[in-house]
Order: structure tokens, then C-alpha cells, then sequence
């Protein structure tokens, strides 16, 4: 994978913007997470980590290395040049071919088909540019949300991993569902 990672990835109605560690960024996607706490905090263990717009800074400082060595990419989403949330491809490993993508959005934003737009965008710059031949979405299998934007995407699901990870906010252990979608499903979709 010696290409480089694009700036900005453009749709019909969105734009796809790197998240580069500096503090105006920090202060953006800060604010999108402490005024949607309530929606986030039961999906993702990092809202908690997220109390001011230092953190959000450290976070965009440490994922860029993993992002120098080719192994994460996140970018934040535009809609009329106003942040939404955030889509990330991670785990991104050359000799399997394969990596994972998370998203979240903000509360005002949802339900427009944003979020799959973005989905879209991001699958097809890895699909067609960077040599990867699956892409998977792990979620709670009580995100109702995150499994719609993964099946309306054409992901496949493909199973349940039973007990997967300790959810503080749930106090139990919770199953997590994965999706997956091959690059011969995307060539096939695209037709």
C-alpha cells in the first residue's frame, strides 16, 4: 500500500475532510461529542475518555502515527461545510487485504443517508485504490442504526461474536455483530 491517503473524499451531499491533529479540529469534534453524549456513551467506550477539547486533541495526535504507518484513516464528515461525525477505516492490514470501518454521526444529521454516503465514499477510495479485498463493520447487536447504515451499504452479515467485549454502560457482557463486504461484492454493485 504505497499510495497516499487522500485530504478530502467528495460526494453528492457530503464531504469527507482528514482529521488532522491540531485544535481547531479538536475543538470540532469535541463539541459534536459532548452535546451527543446520551446517543454515543452506549456504543462507544471512548465518550467517557472525552471530557474536554484537550482529549480530543491527544486522540488526533496518537491515531496519526497509526495513520504515517498506513494502519488508520479517519476522516470527519461535511455537510454543508458544517461537522457531522466521523467515519475511520482501521486495522487496515496489507497482507490480508483487509480492514474495518466505524462511523458515528450527530444526532441532527441523522436519518438523511448521510452516514451511508460517507460509508460509500470511504469504501470505494479503499476498494479501488488501495488493494483491499474485505472490509468488515463490527456493532453491538442492540446498534439498531449502525447494522441499518451496514445493510443498506450491502454489507453481508455475517455472524454474532458472542460476548465480545465488557459494556460498562450496559454492565454486561455484549454480542457484537459483524458485516462484511468482499471487493467482488462492491465490483458487482457497481456494474
Amino acid at each position: 500500500m504505497t499510495k497516499d491517503f487522500k485530504n478530502e473524499l467528495i460526494g453528492e451531499r457530503i464531504v469527507l475532510k482528514r482529521t488532522y491533529p491540531n485544535l481547531e479540529t479538536a475543538k470540532v469534534i469535541f463539541e459534536a461529542i459532548d452535546s451527543n453524549r446520551d446517543r454515543l456513551k452506549p456504543w462507544f467506550p471512548w465518550e467517557k475518555l472525552t471530557l474536554k477539547v484537550e482529549d480530543s486533541l491527544k486522540y488526533l495526535f496518537n491515531k496519526e502515527e497509526k495513520t504515517k504507518n498506513k494502519e488508520k484513516l479517519e476522516y470527519g464528515i461535511y455537510v454543508n461545510n458544517e461537522y457531522a461525525g466521523n467515519i475511520g477505516i482501521f486495522n487496515i492490514n496489507k497482507d490480508r487485504k483487509s480492514a474495518e470501518i466505524g462511523y458515528w454521526i450527530s444526532s441532527s444529521f441523522v436519518r438523511k443517508g448521510y452516514m451511508s454516503e460517507a460509508l460509500r465514499l470511504l469504501e470505494k477510495e479503499f476498494f479501488e485504490n488501495f488493494d483491499i479485498n474485505r472490509i468488515q463493520i463490527k456493532c453491538d447487536e442492540e446498534n439498531i442504526a449502525s447494522m441499518g447504515v451496514a445493510k443498506k451499504c450491502g454489507y453481508i452479515f455475517e455472524g454474532k461474536l458472542r460476548e465480545e467485549r465488557y459494556g460498562e454502560y450496559f454492565d454486561s457482557f455484549r454480542n457484537a455483530m459483524v458485516f462484511s463486504k468482499l471487493e467482488s461484492d462492491f465490483k458487482q454493485e457497481n456494474q
